[in-house]
């Protein structure tokens, strides 16, 4: 049940996990051992203005720690530090972003709430509120995506900091404003913690793990296209596949570029997007879902010429189309 979680400063991967009396451990390319300097334990950590911050410490849930200036293995000498944020809103610290100059702390899992660090050494840094009412899991429902940082709440809405920090926790200025009820109904709200998201700056996606309501794994990924953006398309379009089911994701520097690597249930880790496409030697069945689409106000009508699919053809098959008006009888076309 632990949730791990991987760190870099200079060439030094930090090891966390969420499991309380774990212990975090470091790699240094050919050893792995316990990190020193006596460090709490906690769950998770980054690099930000040449000090290591940590939290995730079920023991001191809103506090924040941070390493002697340049070196991530000294956590109690002059220049290290704590940092309690809202340490009675009954919420604890479950992800740390460093993004543009200043940590972004997010709390959660109840009431939720997103801090600033502002400063650049233990003499100056403080906090600043941001907003209040977005609850986050866990670190790995963060990313970056473009310009910005999105997360995902435990309710299962989607949102980034930039609309956040405009229109803040209004719903039409959710990232996941056109599948909120597709999230609100149909996710395993007790897994949010172990959601997980990667995101392709070269493809202009992100993938999300989730948990289906009634399942126990992430059998289900979200794909949120951002590429088309926009002042007049305010909203990523989405997407879902549910062939896979995968407990870990992350962006690796691959040899050609950087692809999204996933870690299955079944132990292996899968290389995606490539012109290869099987899984342990089995087909992988190409079937994408558009969860329901948002049309504008629900209560004035609309009239609906067209449906329009547009696919890179590789083979002669059928593609078949089936859509519901109005909780009637579903109807369906081939293609």
């Amino acid at each position: 049940t632990s949730i791990p979680q991987y760190s870099t400063f200079d060439d030094l991967l930090i090891i966390a996990s969420s499991v309380a009396s774990d212990l975090p451990r470091v790699y240094d390319g050919t050893t792995c051992s316990v990190l020193g300097g006596s460090p709490p334990p906690f769950g998770f950590s980054v690099a930000h203005k040449n000090h290591q911050f940590a939290a995730g410490n079920f023991a001191q849930p809103s506090r924040l720690y941070f390493s002697v200036p340049l070196d991530p293995e000294d956590w109690t000498s002059t220049g290290s530090g704590e940092i309690d944020i809202d340490p009675s809103d009954g919420d604890m610290i479950t992800g740390i972003i460093s993004h543009k100059d200043e940590l972004w702390v997010f709390k959660g899992p109840n009431k939720g709430s997103i801090h600033r660090i502002t400063g650049t050494v233990e003499a100056n840094f403080a906090r600043k509120p941001f907003i209040s009412g977005l609850p986050v899991a866990w670190i790995h429902s963060i990313f970056r995506f473009g310009d910005d940082v999105g997360f995902i709440t435990t309710n299962g809405s989607v949102h980034s900091l930039k609309a956040t920090a405009a229109f803040g926790d209004y719903n039409q200025y959710w990232l996941s404003y056109p599948i909120n009820k597709y999230m609100q109904e149909e996710l395993n709200n007790s897994r949010a913690r172990y959601f997980i998201t990667a995101t392709d700056p070269n493809r202009g996606y992100v993938l999300f793990g989730i948990t289906p309501f009634g399942q126990s794994t992430n059998t289900r990924q979200l794909m949120m296209d951002y590429r088309f953006m926009s002042q007049n398309e305010p909203y990523p379009r989405w997407a879902y596949w549910d062939t896979q089911a995968f407990a870990a994701m992350t962006l690796v520097r691959d040899v050609q570029r950087p692809r999204i690597f996933t870690g299955g249930y079944d132990g292996n880790v899968y290389k995606l997007d490539q012109t290869t496409r099987s899984a342990n030697g089995t087909a992988i069945e190409m079937r994408a879902e558009t969860p329901g689409m948002t049309y504008g106000t629900e209560w004035l009508l609309k009239n609906l010429a067209n449906i329009v699919v547009s696919i890179n053809s590789y083979d002669n098959s059928l593609i078949y189309v089936s859509w519901t008006l109005d909780g009637g009888t579903t109807q369906s076309a081939q293609v």
